[in-house]
């Protein structure tokens, strides 16, 4: 097996015999009562441990420094090695963890110091070696300490031996070459640095011999056996985590299912089998919570905090959704304009009930309570203040503009309809929740888009057909593409939410915006819904949309229209 070199950088030696002595314990020849402590911290190199290759005498260390010009690297003077020396360096487990001192195999700086053992000064010269061998004398009796010259030091790896994962780390369990077993360690990926063929080589054995069991036994799960294992996992109270799995355990499993009698084996194939599961479902899993998390902080990082938002999935191995984009206000489309300059605004100075606002210009009342809920029956147009108005911005009538205090969660359903949101703490009755924004699109794009859609099964088109007087609605908002987490907000029958139509800055009665309110107190960690039909305050136009025909319900037509899944007492079967 060919040989490979592998640097690491630390700060201490205690720093990094720490991190490469953390995990699972070797499997170690030799009386196992004198390793007992290995588990713990694995042991400094005894002092009556020669290295196995043979060290260069100081002379040859001379002559290599002057032929060669190769730098030297800790060479120690050979009465540090008497017997004197090492009977006296030799020390329990218990006195070297009250020392702290740690060996790791890795390498890592060694800061020298002055030795003072039999008042001798040893001699340190600077070496780069083919092999090179270190041996770190006992601190407490011996006093010797190296110290780092700066460049890092090289031990060879000659094979690597196993693999664990630990908090999400990789480790290997390296063989150092002309070091025993006893002094195998356990590394992360980053300290292997110059490891690419051994890696590969270890990998692919590895890949040969899972692919060789599942051809043998005809185990290819998919996604959904996977998805199942991993809920029976949650129900069984099982955290997905490194502890689930290990590897080193499966595979020397897999060896022996190849070695034994066949009647013996089938136990242990279904052994194989769920191990195998718990290995999909963690390597799945972890996959999916960074995919989950980069999208909570891509979407926290755009709000701001206004709303919070966190993202959980507990039903499913659904990742991040791909094609879709976060904005927080509407996006104008092709051949739209959202002008954003009011021709007017108030002159009050404290806006309330009594006073000529915004609202009172068109003919409304004031929409809000003095705790900036809603008063006002849904249907009711909204005019907050606006940037004209000369009233501060703690005014009562500006909410919506102030944007959701929320704290809300994308959440998987687990009855088949996608991603939800629920609230993360109570909201109280006539409390603004959020905005629903996305693209605002021409009547004519939207009903291209419409058709697309509802060969889909879905639709995020939101009319904005609030202009009574002009009776047609040329915008749309569609929430497809680009939107908020209004987006993922479910439909319901009996909704806690209500859409009002707000205008702010932009005062084309044809482009308000669209604000969600709470029609009634809901409880933390309810999920939040609005009912998609209902649009508009026109009662007539609300039955001709919400309610199908008794002779339509018995139609065979029905069969391609949209099943609603709200589960509401007064759910109306369908939604398209």
């Amino acid at each position: 097996m060919p040989s490979e070199k592998v640097s690491t950088h630390r700060s201490s030696i205690e720093e990094c015999a720490a991190e490469c002595s953390r995990g699972e314990e070797a499997d170690l020849p030799g009386n196992p009562t004198i390793l007992s402590f290995i588990s713990d911290k694995r042991p400094i190199s005894p002092g009556s441990c020669h290295p196995s290759a043979k060290q260069p005498k100081i002379e040859e260390v001379e002559h290599l420094v002057s032929t060669k010009n190769i730098h030297a690297n800790m060479i120690l003077s050979d009465d540090l090695f008497d017997d004197d020396n090492i009977k006296d360096s030799k020390r329990s487990a218990n006195t070297l963890a009250e020392n702290d001192i740690f060996l790791s195999h890795t390498i890592f700086k060694r800061p020298q110091k002055e030795n003072t053992y039999a008042n001798s000064i040893n001699i340190f010269k600077k070496v780069e070696l083919k092999e090179l061998r270190v041996q770190l004398e006992d601190i407490r009796h011996a006093k010797i300490m190296t110290k780092s010259d700066g460049h890092p030091n090289l031990y060879e790896v000659e094979e690597i031996v196993g693999k664990k994962i630990e908090n999400y780390i990789i480790y290997y369990l390296i063989k150092w070459k002309n070091w025993s077993a006893d002094y195998n360690t356990w590394e992360p990926v980053k300290n292997l640095t110059n490891c690419a063929e051994l890696l590969k080589e270890f990998e692919d054995g590895r890949l040969k011999l899972l692919e060789r069991f599942q051809k043998y036994s005809n185990f290819y799960p998919d996604t959904s056996v996977i998805e199942r294992h991993m809920l029976d996992l949650f129900r069984q109270g099982k955290k997905i985590d490194s502890s689930l799995i290990n590897t080193d355990h499966l595979y020397e499993k897999i060896k022996m299912f190849f070695s034994i009698n066949n009647k013996k084996t089938k136990t242990l194939a279904e052994n194989i089998k769920e191990n195998i599961l718990h290995m999909l479902v963690y390597n799945s899993r972890t996959e999916q919570l960074a995919s989950l998390k980069d999208w909570e902080n891509e979407m926290n990082s755009i709000t701001k905090g206004n709303p919070s938002i966190k993202v959980e999935n507990l039903v499913d191995l659904e990742r991040a959704p791909q094609e879709f984009l976060y904005i927080d206000d509407y996006l104008p489309g092709s051949g739209v304009i959202i002008p954003e300059e009011p021709p007017i605004g108030c002159e009050c100075s404290i806006c309330d009930s009594k006073t000529k606002c915004c609202y009172a210009m068109c003919d409304g009342s004031l929409p809000y309570t003095s705790a900036r809920r809603i008063r006002v029956p849904p249907g009711t147009p909204i005019y907050e203040c606006n940037k004209r108005c000369i009233c501060p911005d703690n005014c009562q009538n500006r909410v919506v503009q102030r944007g959701s205090q929320m704290k809300l969660c994308v959440f998987r359903t687990s009855n088949g309809r996608g991603w939800g949101v629920k609230t993360l703490r109570v909201i109280k009755k006539g409390t603004f929740v959020i905005q629903y924004v996305g693209e605002v699109i021409t009547n004519e794009e939207a009903e291209k888009r419409g058709k697309e859609y509802d060969a889909a099964g879905r639709t995020y088109l939101f009319d904005l057909d609030y202009n009574e007087t002009e009776g047609q609605c040329p915008y749309t908002v569609d929430a497809a593409i680009y939107g908020n987490i209004s987006h993922f907000i479910n439909h319901s029958c009996d909704p806690n939410l209500a859409v009002y139509a707000v205008w702010i800055d932009c005062l084309d009665p044809n482009l308000p915006k669209l604000a969600l309110f709470a029609t009634k107190d809901i409880k933390q960690n309810e999920e939040i819904t609005f009912d998609y039909m209902r649009q508009t305050v026109k009662d007539d136009l609300l039955r001709q949309r919400l309610e199908l025909p008794e002779e339509m319900c018995n139609n065979k037509s029905l069969e391609h229209r949209t099943r609603c899944k709200c589960g509401a007492s007064i759910c109306r079967q369908y939604l398209f």
